[in-house]
């Protein structure tokens, strides 16, 4: 897996999952807050997000991600801030 390639993946996703709910955003970017203060997701739209996202990686990579695992919630920098801190985090599930 490389950094490029899964942030791709990542915001072609986000891309697809606003357009099909009908979540209004200027522009899908590295940076584009996912939750919190001007985030576009309340907390059952960025699960369903998550759903969306692990099915993709799963069918690439022929391998399981939990992306909403105890290891994502505990940290101290959220890997859900924004796409660059989920590549980041999905990078590291990889490595396990």
């Amino acid at each position: 897996m490389h950094e490029k390639e899964i942030q791709t993946i990542v915001l072609d996703t986000l891309q697809d999952f606003v357009e099909t709910n009908g979540i209004e955003v200027n522009e899908v970017t590295p940076d584009q807050r996912l939750i919190g203060k001007n985030g576009i997701f309340d907390s059952i739209g960025l699960l369903n997000f998550l759903v969306d996202l692990e099915e993709i990686l799963e069918e690439k990579y022929d391998k399981g991600f939990n992306l909403s695992s105890e290891k994502a919630m505990s940290r101290t920098t959220s890997p859900f801030l924004n796409p660059t801190e989920l590549t980041k985090f999905i990078l590291e599930l990889d490595e396990e």
